[in-house]
């Protein structure tokens, strides 16, 4: 009984990593939300305005049910949502695009226990992200991702989406991927 359990929330947890694009209309809010792209990510949150449009970087739980989006006035509320009450025990980096978002937007993220987290604005700021690998020295560390925006183990294997954005510019940032700490994460150089 208890492999079987375990075995439909091992089964949960990788449909809910490969969850598709969805699109969803709520009052006057125009959104949709791309699935999850690993699971052991760093969990750095922002969002960003280009055009028009917002994307906002939440870290949510895998099995989550589903994700809404709210607004009131220039803020937008994201909202993660579990119905089931079947959470596990994985966290998952998703994008929540949002159509036409005025410039000066303000974006609050709720998590599925109620939690509230104010987004930050990623225009001018770093938003590369670490994998914390475990390391003894530089040479443990490498630049990943296809846009070089992943500090990472040498010996890890990371696929991403092949986007560049300026925040992914780490020289431009004085920012440094190496063994801080004996993990593999980006500093200040």
């Amino acid at each position: 009984m208890r492999k079987m359990f375990l075995a439909g929330l091992v089964a949960l947890c990788v449909a809910a990593v490969f969850i598709a694009v969805r699109t969803w209309e709520a009052p006057g809010v125009e959104y949709q939300v791309l699935g999850c792209e690993g699971s052991k990510m760093q969990q750095y949150s922002g969002f960003e305005v280009v055009d028009g449009d917002l994307k906002a970087y939440i870290m949510r739980n895998c099995c989550s049910d589903k994700i809404t989006v709210e607004k009131d006035g220039k803020t937008y509320r994201i909202v993660e949502i579990d119905e089931d009450g079947k959470i596990c025990k994985c966290n998952c980096m998703a994008v929540v695009e949002i159509k036409n978002v005025e410039k000066d937007a303000r974006v609050v993220f709720v998590d599925f226990t109620g939690e509230r987290k104010v987004l930050k604005n990623l225009e001018n700021e770093f938003c590369g992200w670490s994998t914390y690998a475990e390391c003894k020295s530089d040479a443990d560390c490498t630049v990943g991702g296809c846009s070089g925006q992943v500090c990472m183990g040498s010996g890890e294997d990371i696929v991403t989406t092949c986007d560049w954005k300026d925040c992914y510019d780490a020289k431009k940032f004085g920012m440094t991927c190496g063994c801080f700490e004996g993990q593999c994460q980006w500093a200040q150089s």
